[in-house]
């Protein structure tokens, strides 16, 4: 499955690249993994990760042949409380 990026997205990633010193190949490793998920509205989905110590949420739309990735944030409390739930 291929993931691509939104424009918006690559530059949050790119902002995030930076400050915390992650890289595309885990960020797309864990969305396809996305051990943490939670249906949003119009066929999104949120995807919580741990990425050394920090927390990321992903916000995606998915069809058979590419993730679409729309948005990167760090998670906050409660996206983080919900990966700690699932994991």
């Amino acid at each position: 499955m291929e993931v691509v990026w939104t424009r918006h997205a690559r530059q949050r990633f790119f902002e995030r690249s930076l400050k915390y010193g992650i890289n595309y190949g885990e960020v797309e490793q864990n969305v396809i993994k996305q051990k943490v998920k939670e249906k949003q509205k119009k066929r999104a989905i949120k995807t919580v990760f741990k990425i050394m110590e920090y927390y990321f949420t992903v916000i995606k739309k998915e069809t058979k042949k590419y993730i679409n990735v729309v948005s990167i944030w760090e998670s906050n409390e409660g996206e983080v409380s919900l990966w700690k739930k699932k994991k």
